[in-house]
């Protein structure tokens, strides 16, 4: 897909993320001349007209809100069969990868970034939505430190598909609140639980509840005992254990009343860990849930009951039982049997939900297009309604070039209908031989090296030759039937006539000056990207950046303006030689250039 252009504006420049329902590319505006993102619309989704309507009205729906830490969805377009939606372009790792690769983070670091998404949240809260679908793969980490919320009310749009909402369940029920696995619809208050759960992920670096399937994750959230960050390390201050535990609440009017309340507790807590003050909890009484106001006590901060007891119906002259009384039960016995029978019928009608919608699921079989060519493998796998997505292409002695080396999954496992196969593809051998161009045309000749992989060098050398034309190959540089490396350069020399003279192109021109690099690559550990970089008086350019392996040897040649230059030589970005050429060397006599890691000291990204 990279290099397409839809709608003859937006160029897909760069792929970003592949998830279950969109894959989102970064895209240019050819028109405007601005950069921004594309996320099309995978099958079978791109073919439901109701998900698709759907999509587009939420899309419009959540315009309104203007932050700067939100992703603006524009709108949501097709052409020939591809829907996608367009947006900003939001440039930064999702937070789940930092949270992977990084966690558990220092408290105030995770302090601040919770205020980031609250802050974020905020802004849509107070347009009258909700984002729900709050989760770290959904939200992105700015250069600033900043977190940008993106997919922001998607959710709304899955009920209309018939299998979107079981596909993106499993990445959403960690982070869903007891009452919206419950049935209820997302809130504000489902959207402060998704939080806690989030700041409790920063700060210990796991999930609060364990579980396989997202059927028993949704009964972890309802039924197990919200957990405390203390009882992993008690360098968590108390007061910041009881704010997660407030926004984790499985009660929602427990939680905090909205993100700007969670913010205040959080902008204390930052400002005493900033300043060195110890804290006490509650941090703000009139922040209590009303189980805790003043208003649900009695004198000496006794429970009352909410209603009168059921014995006021007697009449009010009915005298006080003396002696010491027993003991009344907060939740009445009934009620805990109610809702034991309440959570077993939930729970029975969750799992026949899963299982109906997942038998809906269509699954096939891969097939076995294993040494079959791209185009035969692409019409298998139509056939069976999937399609083919190459992950990387390998050199190989045996298989042809553009040939089925290995597949993902393998031939014969059950896949859902409308997923990807990914591909390993041959590139054809690593090393050929070289033609016979003897009498050929300069463009035949590059023609003929074309077909094998091979480079005509632009340093031309002329010499007199009595038997062929002028201008006809006599010999090239290496020889015909030697063996090279595919990429390799191939130097020619041509016929000048019976009485000409020996000259070569190599130097200085009208056009400016050549250069050629002879590499050879050694002691690599893993195939590796080799960029090279060429340094001048005008600046620098990138002129070459390829995959190789160990033991691989190519030339390189380059055009400058000025008789010598410097050559800066990566792998995988990191520098590991440079090099200063003169433009009039011979490229035949130069030594082969072998970087290694160890010339820069600093052989790690």
């Amino acid at each position: 897909m990279i290099g397409k252009i839809l709608k003859a504006r937006y160029e897909l420049v760069g792929l970003l993320h592949e998830g279950p329902i969109f894959s989102t590319f970064a895209a240019r505006d050819r028109i405007q001349g601005r950069d921004l993102s594309i996320r099309i619309i995978k099958p079978p989704f791109s073919h439901e007209p109701s998900f698709i309507d759907r999509l587009a009205n939420t899309v419009q729906k959540y315009s309104v809100v203007q932050s700067a830490n939100i992703e603006r969805l524009t709108s949501v377009e097709s052409e020939d069969g591809t829907s996608f939606v367009l947006g900003d372009l939001t440039r930064g790792p999702s937070l789940a990868d930092r949270i992977r690769k990084l966690a558990p983070f220092s408290i105030p670091v995770s302090v601040g970034t919770a205020i980031s998404i609250l802050h974020a949240l905020d802004a849509v809260h107070r347009s009258g939505l909700v984002h729900g679908d709050l989760n770290p793969q959904n939200m992105a980490v700015m250069a600033d430190g900043d977190v940008r919320l993106e997919l922001t009310g998607i959710w709304e749009a899955y009920s209309a598909s018939p299998t979107a909402g079981v596909i993106v369940l499993p990445g959403m029920a960690p982070y869903l609140a007891p009452e919206v696995s419950a049935g209820a619809m997302p809130s504000t208050s489902s959207d402060v639980y998704a939080v806690g759960i989030l700041l409790y992920e920063l700060i210990s670096g796991r999930s609060p509840y364990i579980a396989e399937t997202s059927l028993a994750m949704a009964m972890q959230h309802s039924t197990a005992a919200t957990p405390s960050l203390r009882t992993m390390s008690l360098a968590v201050p108390v007061v910041l254990d009881e704010i997660v535990k407030k926004a984790m609440s499985k009660d929602p009017a427990q939680r905090y009343v909205s993100a700007s309340d969670m913010i205040a507790d959080l902008r204390l807590l930052q400002d005493a860990l900033r300043f060195g003050r110890q804290l006490s909890w509650p941090l703000r009484p009139e922040a209590l849930p009303p189980a805790q106001a003043s208003s649900g006590r009695g004198p000496g901060g006794r429970p009352q009951p909410v209603a009168p007891r059921m014995s006021a119906i007697r009449g009010t002259a009915e005298p006080k039982a003396k002696g010491k009384q027993k003991k009344e039960r907060d939740v009445p016995i009934w009620l805990m049997l109610l809702f034991t029978m309440g959570l077993t019928l939930f729970v029975s009608v969750l799992g026949m939900w899963f299982y109906q919608n997942l038998r809906r699921t269509v699954w096939v079989t891969v097939p076995n297009i294993k040494n079959r060519t791209i185009a035969e493998a692409k019409l298998v796998l139509k056939d069976s309604k999937l399609s083919l997505r190459i992950s990387r292409r390998e050199s190989n002695d045996k298989i042809e070039q553009d040939s089925i080396l290995e597949v993902d999954p393998e031939p014969g496992q059950k896949v859902r209908e409308g997923g990807q196969v990914s591909v390993v593809v041959s590139s054809g051998t690593k090393n050929v031989k070289v033609p016979e161009l003897h009498g050929l045309t300069v463009d035949k000749a590059k023609e003929l090296l074309g077909t094998l992989n091979l480079t005509l060098s632009e340093t031309i050398t002329k010499v007199p030759d009595p038997k062929l034309p002028v201008g006809a190959v006599v010999r090239s540089e290496p020889s015909a039937r030697a063996v090279v490396q595919r990429q390799s350069l191939i130097h020619i020399f041509i016929s000048s006539g019976p009485g000409g003279d020996s000259a070569s192109t190599a130097a200085n021109d009208s056009d400016g000056f050549l250069y050629t690099l002879h590499l050879s690559l050694k002691d690599l550990s893993k195939r590796t990207k080799v960029r090279i970089l060429m340094l001048d008086d005008d600046g620098s350019r990138n002129i070459y950046e390829k995959m190789h392996d160990s033991g691989d040897t190519f030339d390189i040649t380059a055009k400058g303006k000025q008789p010598k230059s410097m050559f800066n030589i990566y792998y995988d970005g990191v520098l590991v030689k440079s090099v200063e050429k003169d433009s009039h060397e011979d490229p035949a006599s130069n030594e082969p250039i072998q970087p290694d890691a160890n010339d820069t000291g600093n052989p790690n990204p």
